[in-house]
C-alpha cells in the first residue's frame, strides 16, 4: 500500500501517521464496531493461552484508490496463511476489485492496477465474502493493519452490517515492542531509516520484490511477522494472548521502563 509524492515513492506507514491524526482514522478503533473487534479477542473461539507456535492466522494487505476512508475503496486484497511460524505458500487469496472511486494516474503509478484491468472485476461485496471465508477463525496480521481494517470494516458495514471481528495484530506494534526491550546495541539493534514494510524487511533480511502488490506485500509481512516470532517469544511471549496484549492496532503497550504509544517512533540506536 503506497502513494507517490512528486514521482518520489513513499510507502504508506510514513504517510498514515500524518493522515490517520488528520482524519482521525485511529479514532475508528474507539468506535462501537471497533470496540466489537478488540473485544472478540476474549471470544472464546479463540484459545488466548494457545501457544504462539501453534496459531493459525491469515496476513492481509490492501491497495487503495487513497487514503480518504469516506470516499476512496479498495482496488486490491491479498492474503496468506500461517501455522505458527510457518507461511503456508500454497494458501493465498488474491482478488482485484472494481472500486466505487476513480483510480487517479499517481495511484495507478504505485501499485500498477489500471482502470481497464479492475473495469470487469467483481464489486467488494462478494470478494469480502469470499475473503471472509478465507479468513476463517484464523487471527488477522497486518502492517499498519489499522489502515486495511478501517477500509474493510467499512465496506463490510455497508454490506452486510458487521465488521471482521477477528482478532488483529499488528506487525508494527510488534516492532515496537521488541524494539523498546532490545539492547541499543550489538546485532539486535533494529534502526531503519524508515518504518514502512519494506525497510523493516530489508533490515530483517528479507527479500524485498513485488512491493505494492498486496498479495507480494502480504507474503513480505507474513515474513517480517514470522522472524519477530522467535524474538518475541524470547521476550516472554509465549501465548496468543501475550501476542494480542502487545500488538493490538492503536493499543498502548508497556515495554520496559514504562508505557509508551505504539504509534510513537521507535527509537533509533
Amino acid at each position: 500500500m503506497c502513494l507517490s509524492a512528486e514521482f518520489k515513492i513513499f510507502c504508506l506507514p510514513n504517510i498514515i501517521f500524518r493522515t490517520f491524526e488528520k482524519d482521525n482514522v485511529f479514532n475508528f478503533f474507539k468506535s462501537k464496531k471497533s470496540k466489537q473487534l478488540a473485544e472478540s479477542a476474549s471470544d472464546p473461539s479463540w484459545e488466548l493461552d494457545l501457544p504462539v507456535q501453534e496459531i493459525k492466522a491469515v496476513v492481509v494487505d490492501t491497495e487503495l484508490t487513497g487514503l480518504d476512508r469516506k470516499q476512496d475503496s479498495i482496488v486490491s486484497i491479498g492474503a496468506v496463511k500461517m501455522s505458527g511460524g510457518r507461511v503456508e505458500i500454497g494458501q493465498t487469496f488474491y482478488q482485484l476489485v472494481n472500486p466505487r472511486m476513480q483510480m487517479n494516474a499517481e495511484v495507478v503509478i504505485i501499485h500498477e492496477i489500471t482502470p481497464a484491468e479492475v473495469l470487469e472485476k467483481p464489486d467488494i461485496g462478494p470478494v469480502l465474502s469470499e475473503f471472509l471465508e478465507f479468513c476463517g477463525k484464523d487471527i488477522v496480521v497486518g502492517h499498519y493493519i489499522a489502515l486495511d481494517l478501517a477500509f474493510i470494516n467499512r465496506e463490510l458495514t455497508a454490506t452486510t452490517g458487521r465488521v471482521l471481528e477477528n482478532p488483529a495484530l499488528d506487525t508494527m506494534s510488534l516492532m515496537h515492542f521488541w524494539r523498546s526491550n532490545t539492547p541499543k546495541q550489538g546485532p539486535e539493534c533494529f534502526a531503519p531509516k524508515r518504518f514502512e514494510l519494506v525497510e523493516i524487511a530489508k533490515e530483517l533480511g528479507i527479500q524485498v520484490q513485488g512491493a505494492h502488490n498486496a498479495l507480494m506485500d502480504a507474503f513480505m509481512t507474513a515474513q517480517v511477522f514470522q522472524r519477530l516470532l522467535p524474538k518475541l517469544q524470547a521476550l516472554g511471549i509465549k501465548t496468543l494472548g501475550d501476542l494480542l496484549r502487545v500488538g493490538h492496532p492503536d493499543r498502548k503497550i508497556e515495554p520496559l521502563g514504562g508505557m509508551y504509544d505504539s504509534r510513537s517512533q521507535i527509537q533509533q540506536c
